[in-house]
């Protein structure tokens, strides 16, 4: 009896080290499985923008992708960028996701920050015959911004288009100083923009001390400092 006994609790010992050896096995091959689909060719074949709210979480945000047809599973999504240590690095705002973008592609485009690559952008330009506001918006599929609104800032009224793109903070300011502009312009045109803030004062800058050109900024940025900045690009 007991011979027999201890035969058979070895045969129970060896069918179980067995099931554990496939059960290693499977999972090893899943864990490998998973890390080839995280760095593959995802299924998107056209560009799309995805906008992320401040406060997103990536569990939205990777269920966001699955229902846009940018990944093929969101839960994989997740894992991926919690593996890779990067699920509390998501940033706000809005991202250009090209055609074929991986998941390992797309976490770091929402992980790494730096300013928002489609989406609406408000375009403000000081010209030597007046002002104008533009705003527009990224078309992913053409690459090509298509404008929304356009106004002239003091003579016009704000279209809501303007309101609502000023007061997105995930929106893109850019300020273009147009070659030939007085300085006396550039400093007037500044004070009527008013997505800035701070006081300039009564005194001018130099003539020709600011250089034209484009400036991205942020609603709400000072306007001494965008001052400053111009006349460092020009030194």
């Amino acid at each position: 009896f007991r011979a027999g006994g201890s035969l058979m609790w070895r045969h129970i010992a060896s069918n179980g080290l067995t099931i554990l050896l496939v059960g290693l096995v499977a999972a090893a091959g899943a864990v490998a499985w998973a890390k080839v689909e995280y760095v593959a060719q995802g299924p998107l074949e056209r560009a799309v923008c995805l906008k992320v709210e401040p406060g997103s979480r990536m569990r939205g945000i990777s269920e966001r992708l699955a229902d846009m047809g940018a990944v093929r599973s969101a839960g994989l999504f997740r894992m991926g960028a919690d593996y890779t240590d990067r699920t509390q690095l998501l940033k706000a705002g809005s991202f250009l996701l090209p055609p074929g973008a991986s998941m390992d592609e797309i976490t770091d485009l929402i992980t790494k920050g730096g300013a928002s690559s489609c989406g609406v952008e408000l375009v403000y330009r000081i010209k030597v015959n007046g002002l104008q506001a533009q705003v527009r918006e990224l078309d992913p599929e053409t690459d090509k911004f298509e404008v929304k609104a356009e106004f002239e800032p003091g003579v016009d009224e704000a279209p809501a288009e303007y309101i609502a793109a000023r007061d997105d903070a995930d929106t893109r300011i850019s300020v273009v100083l147009v070659e030939g502009t007085t300085v006396w312009q550039a400093v007037e045109g500044l004070k009527a923009a008013d997505f800035l803030s701070g006081d300039l004062g009564d005194g001018l800058p130099d003539e020709g001390s600011l250089a034209p050109d484009s400036y991205e900024v942020r609603s709400g940025a000072d306007r001494a400092e965008l001052v400053a900045k111009m006349e460092a690009a020009q030194a």
